[in-house]
């Protein structure tokens, strides 16, 4: 009856929480390759499409400006650049085309 009151859920006892999402990756474990459309959150209620970009000023975060098509079997997308406060990522699923 212990192990019972031990595993039971109260308010003493809260449920653990599940602390990563499924898919969504930490800039801080691991980046998508460069120019890859990938889904970008902020964790905090923002989401874009998007992707790595590098310039003069070297790496950032760029933001889909809208136009998204199918290249070489991938969703992509055109992005502007902007730097972007991007905490996680995920990838895009494979496109259903032949």
């Amino acid at each position: 009856m212990k192990n019972e009151e031990q595993n039971s859920i109260t308010p003493q006892n809260p449920p653990l929480q599940q602390t990563a999402v499924s898919g969504w990756v930490a800039v801080t474990d691991a980046i998508p390759k460069p120019l890859q459309t990938v889904w970008l959150t902020n964790g905090k209620g923002w989401v874009c499409l998007g992707c790595l970009v590098e310039d003069a000023e070297g790496w950032h975060w760029a933001e889909s400006n809208g136009v998204i098509y199918i290249e070489n079997g991938e969703i992509v997308s055109e992005c502007e650049s902007e730097d972007l406060d991007v905490n996680f990522w995920h990838e895009l699923p494979k496109p259903p085309c032949r």
